[in-house]
């Protein structure tokens, strides 16, 4: 019996689906290394693998990467502060005082950030699909901020750490939408590595005075395989898979599976790290994940960018 051969846009929507498994484990490996390892120390390591792990597959682009950092050292900058390493750093400083299954539900919220930001950044405005979707969405995320009590919304109780995930979140948008600036001189691993370069060399003085402050640390197997895992697989790994499938399917479709992700961190994090999931996740996924896809149905230039 012959095969069935398997379509592009089915493999590239099988990558997508693995790259936001990927994502939402993350979260759940790196909250579990939180007892052993500060959120500085373990950005910066997490990226350290990252630089290791490219340096012998863009090798053969030094010179390119030498005349891109001495021409574009602006642009690189800006895009390290906003998607690499310091950006990592924000996002574990909240998770150390949250959890794992509120930053996959923040995450969520990366398409309706973007729409927001394009909206007062470029002066863009949403059409009538996208301002209900991103209505819908914001209370979402104020329901998973208030962790289920709206009241709380009005005494400005909130969890600072779910507060820095959200800051994190946004810049991750405002990342997104600069991506297009980025030097088309460098491939993709190229420039991913340059990220790593240069997010390094701004982490690596936090990291250390925080590595100083708690007495050193000790690792063991667990903590070295953990940082190889989100170093390695749940960002490089993820990072081919995503580009796979944005080239076959658009940004768009890529954008809407995102919120894949706040479902497989709520049930690892579940399964492996013994989170509590409770009915205002479920609510809260609903709303972001419900408003997101009203925005996305009809495709516009800045979700549908190559970028």
């Amino acid at each position: 019996m012959p095969l069935i051969p398997v379509s592009s846009r089915a493999l590239a929507y099988a990558a997508l689906i693995c790259t936001t498994a990927l994502w939402g484990s993350n979260g759940v490996v790196s909250r579990a290394l939180m007892d052993t390892i500060p959120p500085l120390v373990m950005a910066a390591a997490r990226w350290a693998v990252v630089f290791v792990a490219l340096l012998p597959l863009v090798w053969p682009e030094r010179r390119a990467i030498a005349h891109s950092l001495r021409r574009d050292w602006k642009v690189l900058l800006a895009l390290t502060l906003l998607g690499s390493a310091p950006q990592t750093a924000l996002v574990y400083s909240g998770l150390s005082a949250s959890t794992a299954t509120h930053l996959g539900l923040l995450n969520s919220t990366i398409p309706v950030f973007i729409i927001l930001i394009s909206w007062g950044w470029y002066a863009r405005t949403p059409s009538r699909l996208e301002g209900t979707g991103l209505a819908i969405s914001l209370f979402g995320v104020f329901l998973i901020l208030a962790h289920g009590d709206l009241r709380s919304l009005l005494q400005l109780q909130f969890n600072y750490g779910d507060l820095l995930m959200l800051a994190a979140v946004m810049i991750w948008a405002i990342y997104t939408l600069r991506l297009k600036d980025r030097p088309q001189s460098l491939s993709l691993f190229a420039f991913v590595f340059v990220l790593s370069l240069i997010g390094e060399l701004l982490t690596l003085p936090f990291a250390a005075l925080q590595w100083a402050q708690v007495g050193g640390l000790h690792w063991g197997a667990r903590e070295l395989l953990g940082l190889l895992y989100i170093g390695a697989v749940a960002t490089l790994v993820s990072a081919v898979l995503f580009s796979y499938g944005v080239e076959r399917v658009g940004a768009v479709r890529a954008g809407i599976l995102i919120h894949l992700m706040a479902v497989f961190s709520s049930v690892f994090a579940a399964l492996f790290i013994g989170e509590r999931l409770f009915p205002y996740h479920a609510a809260g996924f609903v709303l972001v994940a419900g408003g997101a896809i009203l925005g996305c149905l009809k495709p516009e230039p800045v979700l549908s960018s190559r970028a």
